[in-house]
């Protein structure tokens, strides 16, 4: 699986590319597991800065370019909407430094994504404030799989 963000998460390689492109990198992919989180240092149109998101299936294989982490003490869903905010985006950009690779990946570590700062609620108001843009997401995207009038 990848991050997209323009369908704000974790797609299958196979919808956005034609074939799998995996080949012998396959070996060093990580193994996320459901409700585990990764950061996608690539930028996009959308998230300049890279986007981060939590695995919602049970568990995928995903590049190991990817910061891959776990949230132990707070809601991961919240978590994500917080991190793909553009207060977070100007975060990352005075982290990230400005040389470019050739592989096209933002120069930041791992340690450095993990200094970011994040204000977090309660727990309990993480997970209903989570709960809620899940269940916006999900309604979203039916709407869009509804035939046109």
């Amino acid at each position: 699986m990848m991050i997209s963000t323009p369908a704000n998460g974790f797609i299958y390689q196979s919808q956005h590319y034609a074939f799998d492109n995996t080949g012998e990198s396959l070996k060093k992919y990580i193994c996320l597991h459901k409700g585990e989180m990764a950061y996608n240092h690539g930028a996009s149109r959308l998230r300049p800065y890279g986007s981060s998101f939590v695995l919602k299936e049970e568990q995928a294989r995903v590049p190991f370019v990817y910061h891959c982490y776990e949230v132990l003490e707070d809601d991961p869903d919240f978590i994500s909407l917080q991190l793909n905010l553009e207060s977070m985006q100007l975060q990352l950009r005075k982290l990230i430094s400005s040389g470019a690779r050739m592989d096209g990946l933002l120069n930041i570590s791992y340690e450095e994504y993990m200094s970011l700062d994040l204000l977090v609620p309660a727990i309990e108001e993480q997970r209903q404030i989570g709960s809620l843009f899940s269940s916006l997401d999900n309604l979203i995207t039916l709407h869009q799989r509804e035939p046109p009038f």
